[in-house]
């Protein structure tokens, strides 16, 4: 019997898409977004705070064994502590994959006359000094360190970092830092600190997860953000790498929120923070 070429071709493309469906299936698609568990994203976050504070050249940090600083740095750990409590009990979500609710999210005062902050995927928090000396009110300090962990907590971070390095490598470097020089971890933390960037869309979505986070962690007024875009511009890191949006005023004022204070300042910034720089 005479089989025609159609037929032969028909078998041949039938052949090599089951030869191509099965090699799909064996092969192996790498680590996922939900393998950077919070877990490894802790290893993270200390992997990299080991590599900050063995960069002293680039990231001075504030000497603590002086009375003024110890006292800066207690009080905006305090303040850390109170905004991201509710986070770190984390109850909400599976038991696998939860902050450990024991562990404290980290601040660490860059002696630097710049002004930036920055985090990094385990909630660790970095501020410069020059950027404490242009805030004068708790609440707008209060804002600053929400905004920041909510970013990390919802997880806005981690998506940058992740578009930029890959899952996979990400994965390994929680898992394999050894293998990394200290170059890959320079270049990292130099995205985190100047180059990750946010769309205004996101920030604005990162704008009503920190008033609801404000409201209900603290008595200070959530309009914290007004004053710190006054102090800064488009050429300062923050404000560059984490861009303001149309009537960001007037989308604060229209969320439906209770229980908010309307305190912006106890007097406690002057005197822990700016009495001591």
């Amino acid at each position: 019997m005479h089989l025609s070429s159609s037929y032969w071709t028909a078998l041949l493309l039938t052949y090599f898409l089951l030869v191509a469906s099965t090699c799909e299936e064996a092969a192996d698609p790498g680590p996922l977004p939900e393998d950077l568990t919070k877990e490894k994203r802790e290893r993270l976050g200390e992997i990299l705070h080991e590599a900050i504070l063995q960069s002293p050249r680039d990231f001075p940090i504030l000497n603590r064994g002086t009375k003024g600083d110890s006292v800066i740095q207690q009080y905006i750990q305090t303040l850390y502590n109170q905004a991201t409590q509710r986070i770190r009990l984390d109850r909400s979500s599976p038991e696998n994959n939860r902050w450990k609710s024991d562990r404290e999210w980290l601040v660490t005062i860059i002696d630097d006359p710049n002004r930036f902050a920055f985090s990094t995927p385990s909630g660790y928090f970095y501020i410069s000094k020059g950027f404490l000396e242009s805030i004068q009110k708790g609440y707008e300090i209060y804002y600053l360190l929400a905004f920041e962990a909510t970013n990390v907590n919802n997880q806005y971070l981690l998506e940058n970092l992740s578009n930029k390095y890959g899952i996979s490598t990400l994965v390994d470097l929680a898992e394999n830092p050894a293998s990394y020089s200290p170059l890959a971890m320079e270049e990292i933390l130099e995205f985190l600190q100047k180059e990750i960037e946010y769309e205004p869309t996101i920030i604005q979505e990162i704008d009503e997860a920190t008033a609801q986070l404000i409201c209900t962690s603290s008595i200070f007024d959530r309009f914290g953000i007004v004053p710190l875009l006054d102090i800064l511009n488009a050429r300062e890191q923050w404000r560059d790498t984490r861009p303001s949006y149309a009537d960001r005023l007037q989308f604060l004022h229209s969320l439906p929120l209770d229980g908010c204070g309307d305190i912006k300042a106890t007097g406690a910034y002057q005197k822990m923070v700016l009495d001591n720089l």
